[in-house]
């Protein structure tokens, strides 16, 4: 995958491509031999770290959808799939929610991720492995991570989101609303806080 829509830095302190080496997320654990994991026992809004990218909008997104597991990893708190259970349509739909859908969860035995991200009012399912772009010195992620390196939701999503846009490069500035709506199918609101004393909008709020 592209980092740079060129392959030439686009901004100064933004990795060097030729420092920038794809390495499998097991690798990265630590202490070494542990297996990674796409989330480890739940997610918050401090998991997220932004690396050197200027995609804080996407970050930010992130950080909302920590607060609601089901709407990063389908299903609800307590619920195992079980191959043998009885499917209603209540049960197919949470096994089919979410950012890193339930059904699409034994892919991660051959290393694969299938990312579900709402694209101009349409579901679009993105394939991505479980390489991190790291850098080869210190081999560390470069771009987005979770707070523990042993999680890999925000390096994965940030990563199907380049993916989807072509490359890293194109996710640098953005909206922090539309984030939130390409993540979870729902509209967000934008409310402005007027200042009644000078007629003006100071203050935006999202």
């Amino acid at each position: 995958m592209a980092l740079y829509k060129t392959g030439e830095i686009p901004r100064k302190g933004y990795a060097d491509p030729k420092d920038v080496e794809f390495i499998y997320a097991d690798e990265l654990c630590e202490p070494k031999g542990l297996i990674a994991q796409f989330v480890d026992d739940g997610v918050a809004s401090d998991d997220c770290k932004q690396g050197n990218l200027g995609d804080c909008w996407l970050i930010s997104a992130m950080s909302v959808l920590a607060n609601r597991d089901e709407l990063l990893v389908g299903g609800r708190r307590g619920m195992e799939y079980d191959k043998d259970m009885i499917v209603d349509k209540e049960i197919a739909s949470l096994l089919s929610n979410g950012v890193y859908p339930p059904i699409f969860h034994k892919f991660r035995s051959i290393g694969l991720y299938v990312i579900r991200i709402f694209i101009n009012f349409t579901w679009v399912y993105i394939l991505v492995d479980e390489r991190i772009p790291c850098d080869t010195h210190t081999r560390k992620p470069v771009f987005g991570r979770c707070r523990n390196i042993n999680e890999l939701w925000v390096s994965l999503i940030e990563k199907a989101f380049a993916k989807t846009y072509g490359c890293y490069e194109n996710l640098i500035s953005g909206y922090v609303d539309e984030g939130i709506q390409e993540l979870t199918g729902m509209q967000p609101e934008k409310i402005f806080l007027k200042d009644d004393a000078s007629g003006v909008f100071p203050h935006k709020v999202i």
